[in-house]
């Protein structure tokens, strides 16, 4: 049972890879609803590790947008991850409260979120059919878990940090029921933050970093950095500490949609079996009703 136990918990642990945590900074942090002063709708889908059977799969759905009162935002992310006989989806509900501090803001962010986990046992191929662990055709439980965040933001540059879907958990093999725990080694850290420079008026640059700590694993660092042209074309490239390369390319294609890819190229020993991965995110910004701080082309 151990060579198909330690990737489920291991993927249960681990925060899912993303290249768009600039773009969509909701999926990491809670403090970040509102920011962009209109109701903004994201759709993200990440094919991870093409061709391995069963490999991982994410699916995203974020909304978010300020009431009323400019100091409130709210939030809703929809997330499933798959891998192999595991399954995994988050409902989040976030609230960030915004202030003015310098020539920026700073929002303070919490969101609660409910956890649905399966693990569908009947799709093993088994030498033994009177395994007792196989003998469940599935195993669901729903668990809750709390994000935190703080985000500061001014024109020209942001940054944050999160601590995302804290509330470990942990599955019982003698009752195949999952137990919620308080281990600090199991959670993850972020730390990201980014920059744009005007090159010419109509060419940008835009530096990123997103620092994912867990204290089980190594850390890992994405360095990335965007040329903009005319606020309508982005090429980008981006380098994870793991031997992988990142090449992005974003679209403005009117004021209100964007649409935003990136290959994932791997060059370690690994990479010569599978075929990278992919990825691909839909924005859509309904309408502006007030002015806003920056470009949020972050």
């Amino acid at each position: 049972m151990l060579s198909f136990v330690l990737p489920i918990q291991l993927f249960g642990q681990m925060f899912p890879l993303s290249n768009h945590y600039g773009t969509n900074v909701l999926a990491i942090n809670p403090a970040f609803a509102g920011c962009q002063d209109a109701l903004s709708i994201s759709m993200m889908y990440r094919n991870q590790w093409v061709g391995f059977k069963d490999a991982p799969k994410s699916y995203l759905f974020t909304a978010h947008a300020p009431l009323r009162n400019d100091r409130i935002g709210l939030g809703l992310v929809i997330e499933n991850n798959s891998m192999g006989i595991y399954n995994q989806t988050s409902i989040i509900g976030n609230y960030a409260y915004r202030m003015n501090l310098s020539s920026g803001k700073l929002a303070l962010g919490l969101g609660f979120a409910a956890r649905i986990y399966n693990i569908a046992w009947n799709k093993l191929d088994v030498m033994d059919a009177d395994d007792v662990q196989l003998m469940n055709n599935s195993n669901t439980a729903v668990l809750p878990s709390f994000s935190l965040g703080v985000y500061y933001y001014t024109k020209n540059y942001y940054i944050g940090a999160s601590l995302p879907l804290f509330l470990s958990n942990e599955l019982n093999h003698s009752t195949g029921n999952y137990e919620i725990k308080n281990s600090f080694s199991a959670y993850n850290y972020f730390i990201n933050g980014g920059y744009e420079v005007n090159l010419s008026p109509q060419l940008t640059l835009q530096p990123s970093l997103l620092l994912k700590y867990h204290p089980d694993h190594v850390i890992q660092i994405d360095y990335n950095a965007k040329f903009g042209f005319k606020e309508r074309f982005w090429l980008g490239i981006g380098y994870r500490n793991k031997n992988m390369l990142v090449g992005m390319l974003q679209c403005q294609l009117n004021n209100q949609l964007k649409i935003t890819y990136s290959y994932d190229f791997d060059y370690s020993n690994l990479g010569t079996y599978k075929n990278a991965s992919h990825e691909m995110m839909l924005n859509y910004v309904f309408c502006y009703t007030r002015k806003i701080m920056g470009p949020r082309q972050f």
